[in-house]
Order: C-alpha cells, then sequence, then structure tokens
C-alpha cells in the first residue's frame, strides 16, 4: 500500500502525462489545419478536401511537414496530392 504523498505524486504524474498527449494531439491538429490552408490558397479548395483524409492518417509533426514542403515545390494539384500519398504511404 502506498502512502498519500507517494499517491499524490503518482495522480500528478498521470495527469502530467494526459495533458502532454493532449497538448501533442492538438499541436498536430493544428499542423493539419494549417497544411489544408496553404493548400487550399494554392490549389483551390477541392484540393483540400481531397487532402483532409490523408493527412488525418499521419500523426507525425515531419511527415506533416513533408506534405507542407510539397505545397511549394508542386506545380500542380495532381502533383502535390500525389506527394502527400507518397508521404502517407511511408508512414
Amino acid at each position: 500500500m502506498s502512502t498519500l504523498p507517494e499517491r499524490v505524486k503518482r495522480w500528478g504524474d498521470e495527469l502530467n502525462q494526459e495533458w502532454l498527449a493532449k497538448g501533442l494531439e492538438q499541436g498536430i491538429e493544428r499542423e493539419r489545419a494549417l497544411v489544408r490552408g496553404l493548400a487550399t490558397r494554392r490549389f483551390g479548395p477541392g484540393v483540400a478536401q481531397r487532402l483532409a483524409p490523408l493527412l488525418e492518417q499521419l500523426s507525425d509533426a515531419d511527415r506533416i511537414a513533408a506534405v507542407a514542403t510539397g505545397v511549394i515545390e508542386c506545380e500542380t494539384a495532381d502533383e502535390f496530392i500525389a506527394r502527400a500519398q507518397e508521404v502517407q504511404r511511408a508512414s
């Protein structure tokens, strides 16, 4: 049986982990929203709609950044979507 101070510390640690996980997920969602916004500005709203399900499958900031780079590097909407699909398959 643990003491009260030990339990309080454990509860605090558990809460910290929950808050950290929630904060990371919120950050990833903001990155996804940013990429959708950039894609909309560059290629139009139809591309952002096609992109959304691909981004939802990505939970790694580096992979989302790789898709974002495609907004700058790709000349056409189809090329951009192909890049996003390639990044998604590699994850």
